[in-house]
């Protein structure tokens, strides 16, 4: 599906899992993003949690577990842009 995508269209990547009471490794992130890069370049790629943090079902994520969220994925894209040289 990444190849189809116009080249004008950036791609705001789900990489952080959004289950109650799940939070991913920082490592767990990058590794999810790193396969997504195989296909579309990094310039076009904004991490982003997998369809927010409340995915319906009246499932509730705290406000420390989504910030614990964010937090691992700020960390991942650290990593993920170290690796990069950016």
């Amino acid at each position: 599906m990444f190849r189809q995508l116009r080249e004008d269209f950036e791609i705001g990547l789900g990489c952080v899992g959004v289950t109650p009471g799940v939070v991913d490794f920082a490592e767990t992130i990058a590794a999810r993003v790193r396969e997504a890069l195989k296909f579309p370049p990094a310039d076009r790629i904004t991490l982003n949690p997998d369809c927010g943090f409340a995915p319906g079902f009246g499932t509730v994520v705290s406000m420390d577990e989504a910030y614990q969220k964010l937090c691992n994925e700020a960390a991942a894209a650290r990593m993920l842009r170290e690796e990069a040289g950016l």
